[in-house]
């Protein structure tokens, strides 16, 4: 993984569900008093529905495309700005070669690498994840192991294990 300067000054945090992105991303941008961007609230807002119901009622393929159009549109806004920002996607939402190469190409990546075994305490039964129905930790596993691939594209990898929220956004402060 390349480290790079944040010439874009927009910040996109990847992982997998539990791995801290929407917490992190929001204390991050409070300590560096820049935008902070949730994509799975903005597409939960824009289509009134929780993700797992947008998942049950219009499937996986539908949400797939409603996220990478509110990731470009969301990161097109912040270049035609040139505002700064972090950006939080969705477990998968850096799965999509067009949305990945976008991604790295116009903000710095940083993946936060966390233990399965947290992911699985943090995520608990659920409920709310429509990727991990039925066998959590399996399911989990299944999944960072298909995802990991693309993770390891990101431009800092953060390994989140024993680490605060505090501490966590110290460490990407000084990466980027």
């Amino acid at each position: 993984m390349d480290r790079v300067k944040n010439k874009n000054k927009l910040i996109t945090l990847i992982g997998m569900m539990g791995s801290g992105k929407t917490s992190c991303g929001s204390m991050l941008a409070k300590k560096l008093e820049i935008n902070f961007i949730d994509i799975d609230s903005i597409i939960e807002a824009e289509e009134n529905l929780k993700i797992n119901q947008i998942f049950k009622k219009f499937g996986e393929k539908y949400f797939r495309s409603i996220e990478e159009e509110i990731i470009f549109k969301k990161i097109n806004e912040c270049l035609k700005r040139n505002c700064k920002a972090i950006i939080s996607l969705g477990g998968g939402g850096f799965e999509s070669k067009k949305t990945r190469k976008f991604l790295l190409n116009n903000s710095t990546v940083v993946w936060l690498n966390t233990d399965i075994k947290i992911l699985i305490k943090r995520v608990g039964y659920g409920f709310n994840r429509p990727m991990i129905k039925g066998n959590i930790e399996k399911n989990i596993e299944m999944l960072l192991n298909e995802r990991i691939k693309n993770y390891e594209k990101s431009h800092l990898k953060i390994d989140t294990y024993d680490l605060s929220i505090d501490d966590l956004c110290n460490k990407i402060i000084k990466g980027i």
